[in-house]
């Protein structure tokens, strides 16, 4: 886990308050199985901390996270874990009701408050040269999500893309897929629109594991054998890949150490006595690729 120097960056010096026990949450969608994990992982370590987490769903709707990042519609709390999905510096740095502040997941360039977070685009690098080294040579990507922006998106994209250019790889913009979301229906649909253009390919980099699981599908639908005609890979490393079929291999985020950290960061900035200038961290949490039978070639 590394962290990036920050000595210039501070974040304003807290009030004190009296302590009321309860963090907020807020996460895009608890029924995507990444989110749905690392709430379920919060909560249980939060309570081992004597911390109750009031959970706050957002759809990614930007309006609906800046009113949570500025406290309206939520109860005394003594801090907020913020999982973003459109939230930009100025909305932070304009928030109405400061207050201590982790951001995980999404990075937001320059932020001025404590942000915790996977290398996403070394994800996706890593993801493609791992299909590279079992043998594939035309490797789909599919994620980019231009008509829905994410951060995560982008840099995931641009991981493969770095991959295909230092590996030598054709990068033939045929092999790229958009989705709308992050999901196995997005997954599915593109896909098959991939197979139905007789796009030729044998290897798939998902951008996430809900994406590959409608990759699965679909190669199944295809009469296309995984991994023996097309390897997939996914990351985030959902329970769900351990037991798909095949199962998947997929890029794991330290989910344990994402949480600890986020937990620790809060109780650092809700501790501090008032007056004192608190160091903003960036936090870089490792990510291990997870074999298994989808890229066993």
């Amino acid at each position: 886990m590394a962290t990036t120097p920050a000595a210039t960056r501070r974040s304003a010096p807290l009030p004190r308050r009296q302590r009321t026990g309860l963090i907020a949450l807020a996460v895009p969608d608890l029924e995507e199985p990444y989110f749905a994990e690392l709430t379920a992982l919060l909560v249980r370590r939060a309570d081992a901390r004597g911390v109750s987490i009031l959970i706050q769903q957002t759809e990614g709707d930007h309006d609906r996270e800046v009113n949570i990042a500025n406290g309206i519609g939520l109860p005394p709390i003594d801090g907020l874990i913020h999982i973003p999905r459109s939230l930009t510096v100025g909305d932070l740095t304009r928030r109405t009701s400061p207050g201590p502040l982790v951001l995980v997941g999404e990075h937001i360039e320059a932020s001025p408050f404590t942000h915790i977070t996977i290398d996403n685009r070394a994800a996706a690098y890593d993801a493609t040269a791992h299909l590279a080294a079992a043998g594939c040579r035309r490797i789909a990507y599919i994620g980019p999500r231009n008509t829905h922006p994410s951060d995560a998106a982008d840099r995931r994209y641009t991981g493969y893309q770095d991959a295909l250019a230092a590996l030598g790889l054709d990068p033939d913009g045929a092999l790229v897929a958009q989705v709308d979301s992050f999901t196995s229906g997005e997954g599915l649909r593109a896909m098959r629109t991939l197979v139905g253009l007789g796009v030729s390919l044998d290897g798939v980099v998902c951008a996430n594991d809900s994406v590959a699981f409608g990759v699965l599908a679909a190669l199944h639908d295809a009469g296309l054998r995984v991994p023996a005609n097309v390897a997939v890979i996914g990351i985030d490393d959902v329970r769900a890949a351990r037991t798909s079929v095949p199962a998947l291999t997929s890029v794991a985020p330290d989910n344990d150490a994402i949480v600890e950290t986020a937990l620790s960061e809060l109780e650092r900035q809700i501790t501090t006595p008032p007056g004192v200038d608190l160091p903003v961290r960036h936090v870089i949490v490792k990510a291990t690729i997870i074999p298994r039978t989808s890229t066993a070639r």
